[in-house]
């Protein structure tokens, strides 16, 4: 074997060796900051159903343990999940084929269930668009307002929580049948996202 074969050969092993090592090496990928091992959370975005007030939200909340003081934004306006239907579980399969038929409003609407029914998140431009209003009302259904409400966590001297008792909480809260969903807020560098 030449000189040059024999560099050539000692390259490609090299270069199949890195490609391997990076192939089967964990890499740290998780930049939340951490304190003495427990994730930080720093609130929670709550998406309630439509037309509830700002004393029922207090109420419901005040029925979890939040494990530490919190402050409240009432009605916040941070997301573009703002409209939904509510739809029978025995319907779901046939208004969800109607409105794909239609402009394909089901691949960009996610769909949960929440006791019956499911929740069908509806994008912000389909609210005035005249066929997807001739839909609801073929099949009765209404047009509602998701209500979301943030959570700040905060004693003054802490402002989060452990991860682990964050989902607690989030898990007990996303079986009131006031609340859809809840989305924690991580803290990364010390900004709550």
């Amino acid at each position: 074997m030449s000189k040059m074969n024999k560099k050539i050969v000692i390259f490609i092993v090299f270069i199949t060796l890195v490609v391997l090592a990076g192939i089967f090496m964990k890499m740290p990928i998780d930049n939340k900051m951490l304190v003495d091992n427990k994730t930080q959370v720093g609130g929670m975005d709550i998406q309630f159903r439509d037309g509830i007030s700002e004393p029922e939200v207090k109420s419901v909340l005040e029925n979890y343990n939040m494990t530490m003081n919190y402050g409240l934004d009432y009605n916040t306006s941070y997301t573009n999940e703002k409209y939904y239907i509510m739809v029978d579980k025995d319907k779901i399969t046939d208004i969800k084929s109607e409105l794909g038929k239609e402009k394909n409003w089901t691949e960009v609407t996610p769909a949960f269930m929440k006791g019956n029914y499911y929740i069908i998140t509806v994008p912000e431009q389909t609210i005035n668009d005249r066929s997807f209003l001739d839909i609801l009302g073929k099949h009765g259904l209404q047009l509602k307002k998701f209500v979301w409400c943030e959570i700040r966590f905060g004693d003054g001297s802490k402002n989060w929580i452990p991860e682990r008792d964050a989902i607690g909480i989030k898990n007990e809260l996303e079986k009131d049948e006031n609340i859809f969903t809840v989305h924690l807020g991580y803290l990364y560098y010390g900004k709550y996202t």
